[in-house]
């Protein structure tokens, strides 16, 4: 369940375009779960903030293939690769 529901905020944060300069507000939902997030451009860093259902704080770093960052209070470090991969997956079952 955690991994569904975090793999949604990654696919918002890898699917951003990195030219992207302003902070904007953004909202999506997937699975019934409602995200709400804005994305700002600092240098080659592009950082993702914002909350799932109005509650659950995340504010993710993407740089090149690497996205790491908080969600939920906990640490989470991975590649665009492998979101990318579990949403496929997900959209076959």
């Amino acid at each position: 369940m955690f991994k569904t529901i975090f793999t949604a905020a990654a696919v918002a944060a890898v699917a951003l375009p990195a030219a992207a300069q302003a902070s904007e507000a953004r909202n999506f939902s997937h699975e019934g779960v409602d995200y709400d997030y804005t994305s700002q451009q600092k240098g080659k860093i592009t950082v993702i903030e914002g909350k799932a259902e109005g509650r659950v704080p995340f504010r993710l770093y993407v740089k090149g293939d690497r996205v790491t960052g908080m969600y939920n209070n906990r640490y989470v470090s991975f590649t665009k690769d492998e979101v990318l991969h579990d949403n496929v997956l997900a959209a076959a079952n």
